[in-house]
Parts: C-alpha cells; structure tokens; sequence
C-alpha cells in the first residue's frame, strides 16, 4: 500500500493509536465546522519558498505562517549542532550500518528522532490540532482562517492527512535552478554584492544550470571574493543535507518529495523577482477561487 511506511513509522514511534489520532483530529474539525485550508510548500532549500510562504499569509484575512525548516534549525541549536550535522546524523540513524555510530548519532540528538517528530508535528497541524486546542482555550484571536506552511515536507505529509480524510489543501511545489540557488547561497552566506560577481562568473551551461549543486563546487572554488575556502565548505555541507534530507525521506516513508506528483502547482523561482514568484502563486490561488474556500 502507497501509505504503509509512512503509518509504519509513526506507529513504530508513537505507538498503535498514532494514525487513529490524526483521523480523530481531522473528523473533530470537520463535525465542527473548524476545519480550515492549508497552503503547504514543498521544495528544496534556497528557492524561494520561505519567502513566498510568508507573503501569501500576510495576503489574505488571518493567514499563519509555519516553517518546518524553523522546527529543525531551533532543535539544532537546543543541541548545539549545525543543521547540516542534524541531517547528517539523522540519516547515519536511518541507515542503521553501524550500531555504535547510531548510538552517538543519537546521543547528538537527545535521544530523539526529529525527523519523524517533526514530520508528525507537521502532519498534526495539518489535519487541526491546534484548531481544536484554539477552541477549548477560547483563544478567539488566534482562529486563523487559513495556514501556509514551507519546508522539505508539508507537501507529502499533506498528500498523506489527504488519504485519512483531509481535505482543502494546495500543494505547491517551488523550484530554482541549481546555479541562481548557488549564487543565492553566496549572497547569503557573504553579502548580495558577491552574490552579483558571481553571477558573472558561474558558467550558463545547461549542465551547470540544471545538475545537481555538486556539479558548481569547483567552480565556486575559483570565484575572485573573499573567505572562498569556508564558502566552498560551507556549500558542500549545504548540498550534502539537500541528499541526506531527500534520501532520508525516500528510505524512511517511501516518499519523494520532489515527486511532483504530490503537488497540485510548481512554481519556477529561476531568474524572476521574490515579488513576481509571489504574483505567480496569487494568480494559481485565484484561479482555483480560494477565497471561496476560505469561505466555506
């Protein structure tokens, strides 16, 4: 079955009653009338979609932003790591080659799997939780009318709520390619004005532009800007978590979230403005009247 990993691990976790509590959450805010639409964005790091996910919750009347990325680099520095080390250590714990290497992976991590708290987070959020929690505290303020949440994830985890009862979500999936994600890395790692030398010396080549970001590391090496060693470095770590994150996710759920077939809309970021890729998601968003979802 196309969900059997993704219950597996969650029960493995959390215990027999982790899917039923998901559905009950998801029928609750049905039954009441408290159910609202979710924008969920997917994609990889450096596109875009952190920016766009906060303009289109600003856009409309009571939007929430959520960032999972956010979720991820707050526990990385509860435990004192870099984000790159978490994916890395995450992905040496799903593997599973060496006991002793899981075991200090995950002494590095408290002890936790925070990929798979984090993605069940996600997919809580997704099917209501916290409007069901608004509703008891009273918390009237606080009744958004709609969530966006950006990451690696939200996309997949809301495609699999879809399958336990869930219902109005757009899944857009955002891209860029592989060059303009590596000059935006240097802008901003370094400053935009190294951002623009480097737009003048990264190669256009349709290998450059559309491979993977290892494909730009030599490159990068040779550019004419300051601290170019810790850039290098910096960006290998960077292209290493995008593989680990994806792989991970591949071998843990069965999932691939840059299967586009998880997502109703892509959007391409490559050589456009933040404001443009926002007008792009505006113009999907009315062509599929999503006030009028908002008003149901």
């Amino acid at each position: 079955m196309k969900f059997n990993k993704i219950s597996k691990a969650y029960i493995d976790y959390f215990g027999k009653n982790a899917i039923t509590d998901l559905k009950t959450i998801i029928e609750k805010n049905i039954n009441n009338g408290s159910s609202i639409p979710n924008i969920l964005i997917g994609g990889t790091q450096l596109t875009g979609k952190s920016t766009m996910g906060k303009k289109l919750a600003n856009h409309f009347s009571k939007g929430k932003f959520y960032s999972v990325g956010g979720f991820f680099r707050e526990a990385a520095a509860l435990a004192n790591i870099s984000i790159a080390e978490q994916s890395k250590l995450l992905r040496i714990i799903q593997e599973n080659k060496d006991q002793s290497s899981v075991e200090h992976a995950l002494k590095r991590l408290g002890g936790k799997r925070l990929d798979i708290e984090m993605d069940y987070k996600t997919c809580q959020i997704i099917s209501g939780i916290n409007q069901i929690n608004f509703q008891k505290e009273k918390q009237k303020e606080e009744n958004y009318k709609y969530l966006v949440i950006e990451g690696r994830q939200p996309a997949t985890m809301g495609y699999f709520t879809e399958s336990l009862g869930r219902e109005d979500l757009i899944k857009i999936y955002v891209t860029c390619s592989s060059r303009e994600r590596a000059i935006r890395f240097i802008g901003r790692e370094i400053g935009e004005q190294y951002a623009i030398e480097a737009n003048k010396f990264l190669p256009t080549s349709s290998e450059k532009v559309n491979g993977p970001l290892s494909n730009l590391t030599y490159e990068i090496s040779k550019l004419p800007i300051p601290n170019i060693d810790f850039i290098v470095k910096e960006f290998e770590k960077n292209q290493n978590r995008d593989e680990d994150d994806r792989q991970r996710y591949i071998d843990l759920y069965g999932m691939d979230y840059e299967d586009m077939g998880y997502y109703d809309f892509v959007i391409d970021t490559t050589g456009e403005t933040s404001e443009n890729n926002f007008n792009k998601a505006i113009k999907y968003l009315n062509d599929i009247n999503f006030e009028k979802i908002l008003k149901k």
